[in-house]
């Protein structure tokens, strides 16, 4: 027995081995036979080649050469042959080239030449049709197609473009959202609500081998036309290279509750800088929903797939509890491996008087923990005028699992130190610009300069189109970049210029600043630094109209993160004062004996308003500011005329523009009896403080100093009669003084009002509204003449 055992066993041994052989065998069969596939592709090739060579003009030849090279998918080689040839087929099967390479628009160009003869043509015309978005036509050349297989692949395609089934309604197809929305409130509980979010549904899955995917469904009800025109689309931004973007399902569901579902013709995935090839993974997925009406409601589901995380290991998000309109039910689900240590914030708590629970609820499940929030009937914000961006009034929570602000400085300057270098033309350029420069500034200032007005700028927000620059080559060479591609394009310059110079990540004022002890990654900007002296300057070369020194609003006041060659720096940008944003209106009016006029007005702005009004004078024709001008002295004098208008310095952007006119009118006083009375000189624009109470802060933005001079030039038929009194007032929110004088046959009038405070709290609100009003008030006073000849 034993000895059966044995050669039984000793059988099962040789037969496996034989087994194990015979496998290996074919497998070498078929590596040989791919070998020789590939052999003769390539012999027959080159003999296609040759013919050719001794007969350029032999078109059966070239379409067999093209042919080959078609079926063994080598689309660009086939159409360069096609092209050649130029008869019928050729062209079908050039068409058919493009499709595969991706050339749409020049597929489409021949499909539309051809008439389509076979069903495979159609077939590939139809799917052509639908990548540009052509739908109707697409549906038509489907129809047509009769024969196996392409008539099964077609009636697929018909139906993944109509995607409609009539009749079917909601309780069928999803009795639990039937009910949520037989449920839902009616608008008279929310009646500044133009949709009701009763669904939001967000799962968050992290895999132990770093890659994540987002789950997300929505229901939502229209409740009137604002609603329709904030849902009737949906856009999900997303990164090409990491991400993917698939919709589950989509559909509009009629007030009546029967569907109308979403098809491919309603689904648009589209680049989002589309003239800006360095940017094309940058991407939107549109949903258009059908059949909107007031009453209706929309749900979809989807799933967006990234194939790694930022940095191949860590995660940030920000969830923000509030929305535009109100939020019936929401659900928030992060799923983690537990060695993930994810770390959590939350911020804007004084503003979540409606007790959203921002602490998780957390649990294990196996190697993973889940992270949990619902929230219930959270309030939409209700918009205020001059009220903070949402980031710092919105309740949100912040996830991280970065350990370490030296993490996220190792992991960027890896993507970022190989980019700083200057090839030729760079090194060409920075020395042209910095020949005859004396000083250190000046050189700096010559480069700040070119980056900023030479390089244009592609509004591309810091990690949206990824969060690795591209080299300072390439954007030289092509003279276009986003924030990072100008930031390292600057730094590469100012180094070869001899100078110590930074890329900056800087979080703007439109997202989260920066926390100390919390790193994490929420930057939506990148600029530059320089040392000048024992002084950093930062520099924004995206900001054409910006001076050098200077920084546009949303950069000032930000913790920013600096990052040099040696590690990071966690630095405060500077918030310029009230002398530095200056505006002054110099009027100068002379009155003739008839009590026409004579105007000459003289703007001088610095600071953030240099800014928007250099650019304003750069990119508007000269017609449009010549027409905005006419209209704006209409407030002085009806029917004035515009005599002309000049604009200084508005090529160099570091002085100050300025913008003067002249202009006549008719009239420039009222008249009452022998009286006649001055338009009021001074004022304050009280609609800042409208509301009796608020709900969120006052925010200027800036500080800033605002000064009118006006000079009135009387004619002899004229006498002051009255003269309003000086005003002067300083408390904690301004300084604010109104001179008026009377000498030499001219009234000379000045006030000055220079914010003190650019953020009045809610707490600050009440007296802040009784002490503008009160000023307000009291320099309501108006210049009286009288007429005396």
């Amino acid at each position: 027995m034993k000895k059966y055992l044995l050669m039984a066993g000793l059988c099962c041994v040789l037969s496996a081995m034989a087994g194990g052989c015979v496998q290996e065998n074919k497998l070498t069969q078929a590596k040989n036979y791919s070998h020789l596939s590939d052999s003769y592709y390539q012999r027959a090739a080159e003999i296609y080649k040759g013919l050719i060579e001794k007969d350029p003009d032999d078109k059966v030849l070239r379409f067999g050469l093209g042919r080959l090279y078609y079926d063994h998918g080598a689309f660009r080689e086939a159409a360069l042959e096609f092209k050649k040839v130029n008869d019928a087929q050729s062209r079908q099967f050039l068409a058919l080239a493009y499709y595969r390479l991706g050339d749409f628009t020049d597929a489409l160009e021949i499909f539309n030449q051809e008439q389509p003869s076979q069903d495979e043509y159609r077939y590939y015309y139809g799917l052509t049709c639908e990548k540009l978005n052509l739908f109707d036509k697409a549906l038509e050349l489907y129809k047509e197609v009769k024969t196996v297989p392409f008539e099964g692949f077609a009636r697929g395609r018909i139906n993944a473009i109509e995607k409609q089934v009539r009749g079917i309604l909601i309780k069928d197809l999803s009795p639990e959202v039937d009910t949520l929305l037989a449920n839902a409130p009616p608008q008279k509980e929310y009646p500044q609500a133009g949709a009701l979010i009763l669904r939001c549904d967000e799962r968050i899955e992290i895999s132990p081998d770093n890659t994540l995917v987002s789950y997300l469904h929505y229901v939502v009800k229209i409740l009137n036309e604002r609603g329709k025109e904030d849902f009737s689309e949906s856009h999900i931004e997303y990164d090409s290279t990491y991400e993917k973007v698939e919709l589950e399902f989509a559909r509009t569901i009629k007030p009546d509750g029967t569907v109308a579902q979403v098809g491919s013709r309603h689904i648009r995935d589209v680049s989002k800088y589309l003239n800006f090839p360095l940017y094309s993974n940058a991407r939107m997925f549109i949903i258009s929903f059908p059949e909107i009406t007031e009453g209706a409601s929309i749900e979809y589901s989807l799933k967006v797939s990234r194939s790694q995380l930022i940095n191949k290991k860590d995660f940030i998000m920000s969830y923000p509890v509030q929305a535009d309109e109100p939020v019936i039910d929401a659900n928030f689900v992060i799923r983690a491996p537990k060695n993930k240590i994810m770390h959590l914030r939350a911020i804007n708590q004084r503003y979540n008087s409606f007790g959203a629970p921002l602490a998780a609820q957390i649990s294990q499940e196996g190697e993973y923990v889940l992270y949990r929030w619902h929230f219930k009937d959270i309030p939409q914000i209700i918009p205020e005028s001059n009220m903070p961006p949402g980031v710092l009034i919105n309740p949100t929570i912040l996830l991280s699992t970065f350990k370490n602000w030296q993490d996220i400085y190792e992991w960027w300057w890896s993507l970022a130190k190989d980019k700083i270098k200057a090839d030729a033309s760079i090194k060409e350029k920075v020395q042209s610009l910095i020949k005859n420069k004396v000083t250190p500034e000046a050189k700096v200032r010559a480069l700040y300069n070119f980056c900023a007005q030479k390089i244009r700028y592609v509004a591309v927000e810091y990690g949206q189109a990824g969060y690795e620059p591209h080299k300072a080559e390439d954007i030289f060479r092509n003279k276009y970049g986003d924030c990072k591609d100008q930031a390292i394009l600057l730094t590469t310059m100012l180094k070869e210029a001899g100078f110590s110079a930074w890329p900056v990540l800087i979080p703007t004022k439109d997202s989260y600043n920066l926390i100390q002890d919390f790193p994490s990654l929420f930057f939506d900007h990148c600029i530059a630094a320089v040392s000048l002296g024992e002084e950093i300057v930062f520099l924004d070369p995206t900001a054409e109209t910006c001076a050098f020194g200077d920084l546009p609003e949303g950069d000032q006041g930000r913790q920013v993160l600096i990052c040099k060659e040696d590690g990071y720096v966690i630095w405060p940008t500077p918030l310029f004062g009230a002398s530095h944003n200056r505006v002054t209106q110099d009027l100068k009016v002379t009155l003739r004996n008839d009590e026409s006029m004579l105007a000459e007005k003289t703007i001088l702005i610095q600071g953030a308003y240099d800014q928007a009004q250099r650019r304003w004078l750069l990119y508007t024709p000269p017609e449009l500011i010549r027409q905005y001008l006419e209209e704006k002295i209409q407030g002085v004098s009806i029917g004035a005329r515009l005599e002309r208008y000049t604009v200084k310095n508005l090529e160099d952007p570091n002085t100050p523009v300025t913008l003067s006119y002249a202009f006549s009118g008719d009239e420039y006083l009222e008249p009452a009896g022998k009286l006649r009375i001055a338009s009021q000189l001074a004022g304050l624009d009280a609609s800042c403080v409208a509301k009796n109470t608020r709900t969120y802060p006052i925010d200027f933005g800036i500080l800033d100093t605002r000064e009118s001079l006006y000079e009135i030039e009387l004619p002899s038929s004229l006498i002051v009669k009255y003269l309003p009194e000086e005003t002067s007032e300083d408390n904690p929110w301004m300084k604010f003084h109104v001179t008026y004088e009377y000498k030499g046959r001219k009234v000379r009038f000045r006030q000055r009002l220079e914010l003190k405070k650019s953020v009045i709290s809610q707490e600050e609100y009440p007296q802040f509204k009784k002490d503008y009003e009160s000023l307000a008030r009291k320099i309501k006073q108006r210049l009286v003449l009288e007429k005396v000849k």
